[in-house]
């Protein structure tokens, strides 16, 4: 049984000899506190641990077992957790009457004393050193990251304490880099957290080898970390320490023979021109990080003043999109692909609409960007293949409409996102045959192409998937890739069919791109025709497959099968 609730139970039955006893047989130290953290009863484990008798600490604060290692501000969140859920568990370091410093495991209970109709704290410990070696050891355990070796939080909040106080007495700056892995999760959810585990330690090492001796590199969270860089003379210095960062983080990370870009985002924050206070300046660098992360990725901002009212809107955007996927507020329009020559509708291709709020319909160029730099997008296309998947389904038992329908899919679901689960997944609840599914791809996706994209675009084409190539043309690449990747279909990049309107077209590259999939065998979309002159231009040059408002606009479903029925009279 816990001591606690068995000294509890004794002494609630106010049997005064037996709690004595059990007190004072008990190999953990033991010290009850009051409402206002004063000694008021210790055990004879207690004493010994610490080398003070009870006479000696009698109604004085606790405190005074405490060493000066841990700063107030960890103090203030024990007690916090104490006073709300009434317990705290951990490891301390107190300081032993003879100076020496100890760690400690200790368990603190907050309870009701019937006899003085008072809270107290019941605190039971174990002295966890043996000798100076274990002592050191556990001390250095207590202050690194077990993963990294790298100073941890504790470490971190001393060494900052430092620094502040130093720079303020000396009048120096100091700067706090607060990094961020780009994309850490996807690795993590797809490979394992082992593999995410040595991603860590690598980066740990890089950034341990840029700093100078006297700055500090902390893990302060999953794959989250902050730099400490003491007396600065320039922001210059600052610029080229973040460019030594991502120079060094910038290059292809091989895990189980698959290589992966992984960036990092870097917010600074700098006194005293930031903040003159520890907390507000990690807080400042945080929200510097997220506006480099939502900047791009793989950058570093500087914090300014307007960055914590973005970051609220960025923080508010996430959260409004957590709940679209949660509430199911995406919905599906879908966009037809048409065959001049036979008059046929060869596929539809899927376009996701926010219904946000029930009142009215986004565009996906409002919110996608926002799912992808969120890490929510894999979870958004997953929704929208089975949404698909199932229509499409219907409408094949019904005979409303047999053909394909196309699906876009991001790079970052194509990289990281297990993307071939996926499509059986939803294959199988739909139960529709794989030959009626597209995936669409945009051609700087699949231009990064790696050996685990290669494997899975192949995969996806021997299970009977097309695979399509959206905004071609745009790629300064060999144009092997797409053999490479089993690409059946290529869509010609919107831009170049806007130029037609022009006087210096790009009709030329557009008769070039038509040429290239011919001769490779490809179907060639132009898409994004909305004028006759651009209708008449593309039949001009034998494109005989089109996309585009002048031939038809997405439609959500009961919408397209009125519109399907009388598309056979329609003559394009």
């Amino acid at each position: 049984m816990e001591i606690f609730i068995l000294l509890k139970t004794v002494s609630d039955s106010y049997n005064k000899g037996l709690y004595t006893s059990i007190l004072n047989n008990t190999n953990e130290g033991i010290v009850i506190v009051d409402e206002k953290n004063r000694i008021i009863e210790v055990n004879k484990a207690c004493e010994e641990i610490t080398g003070y008798s009870f006479d000696e600490v009698a109604y004085k604060n606790s405190k005074v077992f405490s060493s000066d290692i841990l700063n107030k501000k960890v103090f203030r969140n024990i007690w916090k957790q104490i006073k709300t859920i009434g317990f705290w568990k951990g490891e301390l370091i107190n300081r032993h009457k003879n100076g020496n410093v100890y760690p400690l495991i200790i368990r603190i209970y907050k309870f009701y004393n019937e006899e003085t109709k008072k809270l107290n704290y019941f605190g039971i410990f174990t002295d966890i050193s043996s000798g100076e070696e274990s002592n050191n050891e556990l001390l250095h355990l207590a202050y690194h990251d077990s993963l990294t070796n790298l100073p941890n939080k504790l470490k971190l909040e001393a060494q900052l304490e430092y620094v502040l106080n130093n720079s303020k007495r000396n009048n120096l700056q100091f700067a706090i880099l607060f990094l961020d892995l780009d994309d850490f999760k996807v690795i993590n959810d797809t490979l394992g957290h082992a593999s995410g585990d040595k991603v860590l330690v690598s980066f740990a090492k890089k950034f341990k080898s840029i700093i100078r001796t006297n700055d500090m590199v902390a893990r302060v969270g999953g794959d989250e970390f902050i730099v400490v860089l003491s007396d600065i003379s320039s922001y210059l210095f600052i610029e080229r320490v973040c460019e030594k960062i991502l120079t060094l983080v910038n290059k292809p990370f091989s895990i189980t023979n698959t290589s992966f870009d992984i960036g990092v985002s870097i917010g600074i924050a700098v006194y005293p021109n930031d903040a003159d206070a520890i907390e507000t300046l990690i807080e400042n660098a945080d929200s510097a990080m997220y506006h480099a992360k939502h900047k791009g990725k793989n950058n570093f901002e500087f914090f300014c003043s307007k960055m914590t009212e973005n970051l609220d809107y960025q923080i508010k955007k996430e959260e409004n999109l957590k709940n679209a996927i949660k509430n199911d507020e995406f919905i599906i329009h879908f966009h037809p692909e048409i065959d001049l020559q036979t008059n046929e509708i060869f596929a539809l291709e899927v376009l996701a609409r926010w219904n946000k709020d029930n009142s009215k319909l986004l565009m996906p160029d409002t919110f996608i960007s926002d799912l992808d730099t969120s890490n929510h997008i894999i979870e958004f296309e997953k929704i929208i293949l089975k949404k698909a998947c199932i229509q499409v389904k219907s409408w094949h038992d019904s005979e409303i409409y047999n053909g394909i329908i196309s699906v876009n899919i991001s790079g970052k679901h194509l990289e990281h996102g297990n993307l071939y689960g996926s499509i059986k997944e939803v294959l199988k609840i739909s139960n529709l045959d794989a030959k009626y599914l597209e995936l669409e791809f945009s051609e700087s996706d699949v231009m990064k192409i790696s050996t685990k994209t290669l494997f899975t675009l192949n995969n996806l084409s021997l299970l009977g998937i097309g695979l399509s190539i959206d905004n071609f043309g745009k790629g300064f690449s060999s144009f092997n890739y797409l053999r490479e990747c089993s690409i059946s279909k290529i869509k010609i990049d919107k831009s170049y069919i806007d130029s037609l309107l022009d006087e210096n077209s790009d009709e030329d590259i557009i008769k070039s791109i038509i040429d290239l999939g011919i001769n490779m065998g490809l179907s060639v979309i132009a898409e994004g025709i909305e004028f006759p002159k651009q209708d008449e231009i593309i039949k001009k040059n034998l494109c005989t497959k089109v996309q585009g408002y002048f031939y038809a606009k997405p439609m959500y479903d009961l919408e397209f099968e009125t519109w399907y029925k009388s598309f056979k009279q329609l003559k394009y």
